[in-house]
C-alpha cells in the first residue's frame, strides 16, 4: 500500500507519469505487487446490490487459488479528489493466458455481502423489527459491529414472527429491507467497505471534492477534467396508483384498505393492487402503500450518463453543470454504475495512462426523488411444514386467551426456550363461530402440519395433527373397523363398524362410566353404567321412560323416589306387584286410598295384621256380606265407649255358638236361646213387657 499512499498525495492525474498505473489490486495475505491490473469491468454496482467486478491482471508468479478464493480484496482507482477504493471478496480466479513477461488471470470479486449468499438458512425471528433482524443476520455471519451502521428516520413495527426459509442470508436480508423501503450503500474506506443502511435519500452523501461535474461532449480533444460527456433522459409508463388491502384476524372488524397515488410529472396508468402485505394496522398500511408508490415513482423518469468520473459511485449526489441551455443542469442521485477500466495500452506503447483508461455509465434520478428498492419475492412455499406443539410446563394444553398455540418448526435450529420458539399460532377447526365451535386441545409434543396465509410464512396456521410412532393414532391395522375419538384424559367415543358387531360406546378413562349402544346381530342393547360413582337423571320438564317390553330396575341398596307432586303407577293389562324382603310401609301426609274397580282387594299376613287408627275407622260393604273369621283364635271387640251393632232390617242379627244364640229379627224381636240353660246374672235384673210368659 505504500505506492498507493504516495500516489494519493499527488495533486491530480496530471502528476502521473506514463509509466505509472492508475489501477491497483491487492489481495489480503499476498504481496502488494503480486498483481498488476490490465483492465476491469464492474456491474451491478448499485444501491442495494451486490456489486461484481472482473479484473484482468498480470501475475509474476502463478497465484495459488487456496490463497486467493474467499480472501478480502481491494481495487483502487486513482482520482483527482482521492483514491477510490472498491472492497470485496474474491469469488473466482482463472488463467487467461501467458503474456510476454507474466501470466494473465481473470479475478472476480463481489461486495463483502456476497458471503451472505453462501449461507443458506431456515430459522425464525421473534418479536424484532427490521433493523434488529438485519443486525442479527450480519453479526451471525461474522460481520463486525463496526462494519455496518443504520441511519433511519422512521420507527418500524415489531414483527412478531419472521421466517427465513430455504433462503440465503443475502436474499432474506435484501427482501426484508426492501419490504420496508430500506436501502444500503457502501462507504468505501482505505481499510474496509462499511455498509450503511438508509430510509431517506436526504441522508446520502455528496460527491467528494467540489460535488460538481461538468457536462462536456466528446470532441476528440483531451479534456482537462473529468466530465459527463453524454446524458440521455428516459421515461416509463408505470402504474399511477398503488392499492393495498389485508386482513388481520386479531382485529377482524378493521378495514385494512389503503391507497397511494403517484406525484406530478410523468403520467401513469392503472393501479397496482397488492393483497396480503402482512399489514396489521391502517397506519402501517398507509406507510407501506407510500413505500410501494415511491418504488414506482423514481423509475418514471431516469437519466443515463456516460462519464469518466472515477468518484461517481452509487448513493452519492452531485451537481451537473454546463449542459447546453441548462435544461438538464441540476442535482442528481447516482442509482447504479457500470465501470470500464483499461490501461493495457500503457503496458505496450507507454501511452498516457489517462487516455481512455476509464469510463462509466451511470443510472441517475433527480436528487430529492425518494428512492426505494424493488420489492423482492419471498421463497416459493409448496405444501405444508411440520412442527411440534410446545408448552412451558404443566399437564394441560398451553393456550393463550384466543386458544392459540406455541410451536417449534421442524427446521428451526434455534435454542429458544420451550414455548418461546414461535408467536401464538391458530389451529384450523372444522367448525367455529361466535361462542360456538369445536376445539380438542393439543398437548406438548404433538406433531402438527403448518401452512400459511397467502403463501406468507410469516403468517402461519396449523392445519391439523400428524400422528407418528411416538403419538400413534387410536385406529391402526389392529382395529381398522373402529372409529375412535379419544381425549388426552382417556374420555372416548368409539364407533364399531364391523358387520354384525356394530356398536357405539361413550366412556371415561378405564370405562368407569359408559354408554353402550349395541346393534350386534344377536340383538340391540343400550347400556348406561357407572362402575364406581353415582348416576343422575334430570329433566327440567317431563322425563319419559318407555319400554316396549319389560323394564327392570335393580339397585344394590335403597331405591328412593321423591316426587314433588303426585305419583301414579298404572298398568294397562295386568297386576302391580310390590314385594319386599322385610317390611312394606305405606305412608301419606293425608289420605291413603286403595280401590279395586272390578275385582277384589286381598290382604294377607303370615302373622298379625294390625290396623292402628288415630280417630275413627269405617268399613263399608255396599252390596254383599262382611265376614270376619278367626280360624284358630278369638275375636275381641273393645271400646272405650259404646259398641253399637245395628241392622237396617235386611236380615236378623245373630250371635250364636254350639246351639246357643242371641238373635234380633228384622222386626226387632230378640231371642235368647241356650242349648242347655240361659243364665242371667246381675245385682238387679229387671224384665219388662206387655206380657211375660213362661213354660
Amino acid at each position: 500500500m505504500d505506492a498507493l499512499k504516495d500516489l494519493a498525495n499527488l495533486v491530480g492525474l496530471e502528476a502521473l507519469a506514463a509509466n505509472r498505473t492508475h489501477f491497483y489490486l491487492e489481495v489480503k495475505g499476498l504481496p502488494e505487487d503480486m498483481f498488476t491490473v490490465r483492465s476491469f469491468e464492474g456491474d451491478r454496482h448499485g444501491i442495494s446490490d451486490d456489486y461484481h467486478f472482473k479484473v484482468r491482471v498480470d501475475a509474476q508468479q502463478p497465484p495459488s487459488p487456496e490463497r486467493v478464493i474467499g480472501k478480502p480484496v481491494v481495487l483502487t482507482l486513482m482520482w483527482d479528489a482521492r483514491p477510490v477504493w472498491v472492497h470485496g471478496v474474491v469469488t473466482d480466479i482463472s488463467h487467461a493466458g501467458d503474456g510476454v513477461d507474466a501470466q494473465q488471470h481473470d479475478l472476480t470479486f463481489h461486495s463483502p455481502l456476497t458471503v451472505l449468499r453462501k449461507n443458506r438458512q431456515n430459522r425464525v425471528f421473534l418479536n424484532k423489527d427490521v433493523r434488529q433482524i438485519v443486525e442479527d443476520v450480519l453479526l451471525a455471519a461474522g460481520f463486525d459491529a463496526a462494519s455496518f451502521e443504520f441511519k433511519l428516520n422512521e420507527a418500524y413495527p415489531v414483527r412478531e414472527f419472521t421466517v427465513q426459509y430455504e433462503e440465503s442470508d443475502y436474499d432474506f436480508m435484501a427482501r426484508l429491507m426492501a419490504h420496508y423501503g430500506l436501502f444500503y450503500v457502501f462507504s468505501q474506506e482505505a481499510n474496509q467497505a462499511r455498509l450503511r443502511v438508509f430510509d431517506a435519500v436526504e441522508e446520502l452523501p455528496r460527491l467528494d471534492g467540489s460535488g460538481s461535474i461538468l457536462y462536456q461532449e466528446q470532441s476528440g480533444q483531451v479534456r482537462p477534467v473529468e466530465s459527463v460527456f453524454a446524458l440521455r433522459r428516459q421515461a416509463r409508463l408505470l402504474a399511477s396508483e398503488v392499492r393495498l388491502k389485508d386482513y388481520n384476524y386479531r382485529t377482524p372488524e378493521a378495514d385494512l384498505e389503503t391507497a397511494s397515488k403517484g406525484g406530478e410529472g410523468i403520467p401513469g396508468a392503472g393501479a397496482e393492487y397488492r393483497y396480503g402485505e402482512n399489514i396489521k394496522t391502517l397506519d402501517e398500511g398507509d406507510f407501506i402503500a407510500r413505500i410501494r408508490q415511491q418504488a414506482l415513482d423514481w423509475q418514471r423518469e431516469t437519466f443515463i450518463a456516460e462519464t469518466d468520473c472515477r468518484g461517481l459511485v452509487p448513493g452519492v449526489t452531485f451537481t451537473l453543470t454546463g449542459y447546453p441551455g441548462g435544461a438538464l443542469d441540476g442535482d442528481y442521485l447516482v442509482i447504479k454504475v457500470e465501470h470500464h477500466g483499461d490501461q493495457s495500452a500503457a503496458f505496450v506503447h507507454g501511452d498516457d495512462p489517462r487516455k481512455f483508461t476509464y469510463r462509466n455509465k451511470a443510472l441517475l434520478v433527480r436528487a430529492g426523488v425518494p428512492y426505494r428498492p424493488a420489492i423482492l419475492a419471498g421463497p416459493d412455499v409448496h405444501g405444508a411444514f411440520t412442527a411440534r406443539v410446545e408448552s412451558t410446563g404443566g399437564n394441560y394444553a398451553y393456550l393463550d386467551d384466543q386458544g392459540r398455540y406455541r410451536v417449534r418448526l421442524a427446521f428451526d435450529l434455534s435454542e429458544a426456550p420451550e414455548g418461546e420458539a414461535s408467536h401464538p399460532v391458530r389451529l384450523m377447526q372444522n367448525y367455529a363461530g361466535r361462542e360456538y365451535g369445536v376445539h380438542f386441545p393439543l398437548h406438548a409434543g404433538t406433531e402438527v402440519a403448518i401452512t400459511c396465509v397467502n403463501g406468507d410464512l410469516d403468517r402461519p396456521f396449523m392445519m391439523g395433527v400428524l400422528p407418528n410412532s411416538d403419538t400413534p393414532p387410536p385406529v391402526t391395522a389392529d382395529n381398522n373397523s373402529q372409529n375412535i375419538l379419544r381425549t388426552w384424559g382417556g374420555n372416548e367415543l368409539l364407533m364399531e363398524d364391523r358387520k354384525g358387531e356394530e356398536r357405539t360406546e361413550l366412556f371415561t378413562r378405564e370405562r368407569k362410566n359408559i354408554l353402550t349402544l349395541d346393534a350386534n346381530a344377536e340383538g340391540h342393547k343400550v347400556r348406561l353404567a357407572t362402575e364406581e360413582g353415582d348416576m343422575e337423571h334430570y329433566a327440567a320438564k317431563t322425563l319419559l321412560v318407555e319400554s316396549g317390553d319389560s323394564q327392570t330396575v335393580q339397585t344394590g341398596n335403597d331405591h328412593i323416589v321423591t316426587v314433588e307432586n303426585a305419583q301414579r303407577l298404572m298398568t294397562k293389562n295386568k297386576e302391580v306387584e310390590v314385594q319386599a324382603a322385610t317390611d312394606i310401609r305405606l305412608k301419606a301426609g293425608d289420605n291413603i286410598q286403595m280401590q279395586a274397580e272390578t275385582e277384589d282387594i286381598e290382604m294377607a299376613a303370615a302373622r298379625d295384621m294390625i290396623v292402628d287408627v288415630n280417630q275413627s275407622m269405617s268399613v263399608e260393604v255396599r252390596n254383599q256380606n262382611l265376614d270376619i273369621l278367626a280360624s284358630a283364635g278369638k275375636i275381641g271387640l273393645e271400646a272405650a265407649k259404646a259398641i253399637t251393632v245395628k241392622g237396617n232390617g235386611g236380615g236378623p242379627i245373630h250371635i250364636g255358638q254350639s246351639g246357643g244364640a242371641i238373635e234380633i229379627s228384622t222386626g226387632g224381636d230378640l231371642s235368647v236361646t241356650g242349648s242347655a240353660s240361659v243364665n242371667i246374672n246381675g245385682a238387679s235384673i229387671n224384665i219388662k213387657g206387655g206380657s211375660i210368659g213362661n213354660n
